[in-house]
Order: C-alpha cells, then structure tokens, then sequence
C-alpha cells in the first residue's frame, strides 16, 4: 500500500502547488482514481481480447472507475488518511525525486493507454476473427 501512498503524495503535491486547486484533496483521489482505473481496464481489455475475444462494454469500464474513486474516497478520507499521509511525506527508497519521477512515470503510463489501447485493442479483436 506503500506505493498507492506516494502517488497520493506526489499527486496531492501537484494540485496543491502546480495547480492551486481550491480542493486538492478531492482532485487528489479524482486523479489517482483514474490512473488506477486505466491501468485496471487496460489490463482487463488486453486478457478480454487476447485470451476470450471479448470487448469490455465502456458502461463496465465507467463502473470500475466509479467503484475505485468510491473505494478512494472511503480509504483516504473517511477514516483520515489523507491527512496523515501529508504529515508523513512518504517516499520510494527515502528520495523524493525518485518518487516524483515514479510517480510521473505511472501516471503517464496510465493515461498512454487512451491513445494506443484501441489501436492495440483493435488488433487483437481483428486476430480474433
């Protein structure tokens, strides 16, 4: 879970200074709710395509996201979570630079998969056939 933390950190970071969001704690779980369900359906589109030859219907994909920024909500803020994670700063390996490189790194990562996810996915559904 240690992982999840610094992403919430650095994500946190990112509307709290870069941005100047009024409420980074709600873009906060918005952000990293939707980089952990890109990288969820990703994964789930590549084993439905490549293994069943079975596309995902978008309204499942929007579900997952949906469940995931609900899970977030009720782990980061309802039991205070949130708070303490900004009190501990936590960190890859104890450097900060490297979790912010991992961090921008996932979150990359993540959103790439709206631009070569279908193309990949088209692919496989046509070596279905």
């Amino acid at each position: 879970m240690n992982f999840i933390y610094v992403l919430y950190y650095n994500y946190f970071l990112f509307y709290r200074k870069l941005i100047n969001d009024p409420e980074p704690h709600f873009a906060t779980v918005l952000a990293l709710s939707f980089s952990q369900s890109l990288l969820i359906n990703g994964m789930s589109d590549i084993v439905a395509l490549k293994w069943f030859c079975y596309e995902i219907a978008v309204w499942i994909q929007f579900s997952i996201l949906l469940l995931i920024i609900i899970l977030n909500y009720f782990i980061f803020h309802r039991n205070g979570k949130a708070q303490e994670i900004i009190k501990t700063k936590p960190a890859i390996g104890g450097s900060r630079n490297m979790s912010k490189y991992v961090s921008l790194f996932f979150f990359l990562i993540t959103t790439s998969w709206l631009f070569w996810g279908p193309i990949y996915g088209k692919y496989l559904l046509g070596l279905c056939k």
